[in-house]
């Protein structure tokens, strides 16, 4: 019964913690693909030196 509580909390503690990771990660990750798509379109001169 104690061990069960010890791996709840480890799940709490840590799988926690790295979905929010994931989450703040793949929005940051969307943001930033969107900035580079307006810039893409934005600017021909960019798209040549990159």
């Amino acid at each position: 019964m104690n061990d069960s509580w010890v791996y709840h909390h480890f799940i709490n503690t840590v799988l926690f913690p790295l979905t929010m990771f994931g989450v703040a990660f793949c929005v940051l990750g969307l943001l930033l693909y969107m900035l580079w798509k307006e810039k893409q379109k934005g600017g021909p001169k960019e798209h040549k030196s990159s």
